[in-house]
């Protein structure tokens, strides 16, 4: 009998398993064929070692061989599948790729991979929106900002004004998750972003879907009357307006004590012209300040997060 951990052996792996499931889990069996529900953490193929997350929260290490033959060649397929995609993601530093969702909504979206991307040491991810629904062309004003910073940028198609806001739900609910596991980010430097109403949307969503959100880019946006925000606690807040945006400056006092009472930092940013995005000067001093403003850490519960590795089976480069 093989030992798993100083305190664990085989056998008994094949019996701990008392909590509720984590959705992850899938069924491994060992060579005698007892059976447990657990969560793949890591596979090493080079000493063939895999750790496995016990549905108690226990995590497991054991031998690739102690497992049965057709565990074994999920892992060892998964492996490859896994090689494949991150080879293919390193091969889109400095492009602009289109990707969509695979569920019902088919939601689809554009990523910019800085030039100096590596899925090994994956940087911060700001996800953007526009008034209009475009999101390449939203990517595209904060694309050479990305670069300078070494962010990961996506802009999000779809989502625009005068939308059925319970439709565009279902859209947020099905495409976050999937960015997240097809596109390798740091899961606690994650920022939204967008212009005008597509700013308002990144309030929304801040609140809205639990993440540990650093900040928040806001072009021509405001907080549409809300008189609270139950956001991730001390983002960061970059508001940029121009000086004759009219409307949009009539809310930054009002939009900037609210914030100051969720512990947000807030700092407006002012440019020449009205209701459009800044300047590329202008972007990348207000997302020089959200990096450098960003609290370090993941500042929520435990329990509300789930990590969403990359899956290699939804790689879909276009």
């Amino acid at each position: 009998m093989k030992s798993l951990t100083p305190h664990i052996t085989l056998a008994s792996l094949f019996v701990l398993s008392t909590s509720s499931l984590h959705a992850e889990s899938r069924t491994w069996s060992n060579r005698e064929g007892k059976t447990i529900q657990a969560e793949l953490v890591s596979y090493d193929s080079e000493t063939k070692k895999v750790t496995l997350k016990l549905s108690n929260g226990t995590n497991a290490t054991l031998a690739l061989d102690a497992l049965s033959d057709s565990d074994q060649s999920w892992l060892t397929e998964r492996q490859s599948k896994l090689v494949e995609a991150t080879a293919a993601i390193r091969g889109n530093a400095g492009k602009t790729v289109s990707n969509q969702s695979d569920g019902p909504e088919a939601v689809s979206y554009h990523v910019y991979y800085p030039t100096s991307y590596n899925p090994d040491s994956p940087p911060a991810m700001i996800i953007m929106f526009s008034a209009g629904g475009s999101g390449k062309g939203i990517l595209g004003s904060v694309k050479d900002a990305c670069e300078t910073l070494g962010w990961v940028g996506v802009g999000c198609d779809v989502f625009k004004n005068n939308s059925d806001e319970a439709v565009l739900d279902k859209k947020w609910h099905e495409v976050l998750p999937h960015i997240e596991k097809t596109v390798p980010h740091d899961g606690d430097l994650l920022y939204l972003g967008g212009m005008s109403g597509g700013a308002l949307r990144a309030y929304d969503y801040s609140e809205s879907c639990a993440r540990p959100w650093k900040g928040v880019l806001a072009f021509g946006g405001w907080l549409g009357g809300k008189e609270s925000l139950n956001c991730a606690p001390k983002m960061a807040v970059a508001i940029v307006n121009g000086d004759a945006d009219k409307n949009a400056n009539s809310c930054v006092q009002r939009d900037t004590r609210v914030l100051e009472r969720e512990r947000c930092e807030v700092k407006t940013f002012s440019f020449k012209g009205g209701h459009v995005i800044a300047p590329p000067a202008v972007v990348l001093e207000a997302m020089q300040w959200l990096k450098t403003s960003t609290l370090a850490g993941n500042r929520m519960s435990a329990g509300k997060r789930s990590p969403t590795p990359l899956d290699p089976d939804l790689i879909k480069v276009r």
